[in-house]
């Protein structure tokens, strides 16, 4: 076959690529919105939501079907992948309730995120890690649309509308939590895309500030310091940072503490309020009671139940199907082994990705697992969103040597372009 040939065959595989991609990344911001959605528990809308999310979900089934290669270059991360698919396999079948609820439950909010690694087996090319970025600005518009059109369950404390109490919940692991992958990357984004990605990352820390959401508080105001940083080694300003940064800490360090105390009834009311009580240790302690030694090494299935009675309203059954501390999740449904492989594949990329790389998007790849994997205790990440998604696409940049040897000036003409 002659070069001319093998150009056009190429051309044709990328065009072809390139469409498969954009039905896979349209579906996942469509099924995305609609998660978001469903946090508000509008009853009225959950059959049309469930519909269009119906649809999302079968486009990324057939967008990833038609598109995978199953080749892994890196021998390691070839069984290692495949031991996880089949061990993903079990966990569906172990413990599978043969009812339509439960099966229906299933579908839209749990089975899919078992596959995300499938991920690691698409052809990409810069065009793939570009769209990733226009889904992350979709995101953030409709973050900050959200959150004004339903301020009134947004604002509200707990204590006062227990119903929809985890409606910012919702808007931040769906939409929110995504957008420091885009500003960790500012380099290849317009300046528009970088001011809109800072505005919702400071309303996160406002709001989960004032509703004393300790978990989303630390996490994004780790992600906003970590830009910071980032931001001080890219900067040609490297003395007017340190200033601000010395400024800016100063400030807190004396005063702080201050208006925390003096306006414990008001903006920081239910922070003071909540301070350190401890909410995790009584559902960890449970599970662990109720758990046996063939329970830790392979779980309890994708209907993994332990025994924690009096914690959720309502509640007729005294069994909880999860638990807030994510790494027990993981046990829960798959055991040690599962979230072992999840380390396994996961680390040495992480390594590869900040060590081993020339350019900005593979160490913040690298910067992402490891964040990922320290949220597995104060949150659940462990989820059917971008923010899960993020984590197997970066371990496949740290995996991939072209793209870790890839400068960041190539890497700005094929966003670009």
């Amino acid at each position: 076959m002659n070069q001319s040939n093998q150009i056009l065959l190429y051309r044709e595989f990328t065009a072809y690529l390139d469409k498969k991609m954009v039905i896979f990344w349209t579906c996942v911001a469509i099924y995305g919105i609609g998660s978001a959605f469903t946090a508000t528990y509008a009853t009225g809308m959950i059959k049309v939501i469930q519909l269009i999310q119906a649809f999302a979900i079968l486009g990324i089934i057939y967008a990833v079907a038609t598109t995978v290669q199953f080749s892994v270059k890196n021998y390691f991360l070839r069984i290692t992948l495949f031991i996880y698919i089949m061990y993903s396999i079990f966990i569906l079948f172990h413990g599978y309730d043969y009812t339509y609820e439960f099966t229906k439950r299933l579908f839209f909010s749990s089975f899919i995120k078992y596959f995300f690694p499938l991920i690691l087996l698409i052809p990409k090319n810069l065009k793939f890690y570009s769209r990733i970025f226009d889904i992350i600005v979709i995101y953030s518009i409709m973050f900050i649309l959200l959150n004004a059109v339903y301020a009134d369950l947004v604002f509200t404390h707990y204590d006062q509308n227990v119903q929809q109490k985890f409606t910012f919940e919702g808007f931040f692991k769906h939409l929110g939590v995504p957008v420091s992958f885009l500003l960790f990357t500012y380099i290849y984004h317009s300046k528009n895309r970088n001011i809109l990605a800072f505005i919702v990352l400071l309303m996160i820390i406002g709001i989960s500030t004032f509703k004393a959401r300790r978990a989303i508080m630390v996490l994004s105001t780790s992600h906003l310091l970590i830009f910071m940083v980032i931001f001080y080694f890219k900067s040609n300003y490297k003395l007017v940072m340190s200033g601000v940064l010395a400024l800016f800490i100063g400030v807190l360090a004396v005063y702080g503490p201050k208006f925390y105390q003096e306006n414990k009834y008001t903006y920081f009311g239910e922070l003071n309020e909540r301070g350190m009580e401890d909410t995790r240790t009584g559902v960890e302690v449970a599970m662990a009671r109720d758990f046996g030694p063939v329970d830790w090494v392979i779980g309890r299935g994708i209907n993994g139940k332990y025994w924690c009675p009096n914690i959720d309203m309502n509640d007729s059954s005294g069994y909880r199907t999860m638990i807030e501390t994510d790494y027990l999740n993981i046990i829960l449904k798959g055991g040690v082994i599962y979230l072992g492989l999840i380390f396994l594949m996961a680390i040495p990329a992480a390594f590869k990705a900040f060590f081993f790389s020339k350019n900005l998007l593979s160490k913040v790849a690298a910067i992402w697992i490891v964040l990922w994997i320290l949220s597995l205790y104060p949150l659940n990440v462990f989820n059917t969103d971008l923010n899960h998604m993020l984590l197997w696409i970066s371990i496949g940049i740290g995996y991939s040597k072209d793209l870790r040897n890839m400068s960041d000036e190539d890497i700005k003409a094929g966003f670009s372009g």
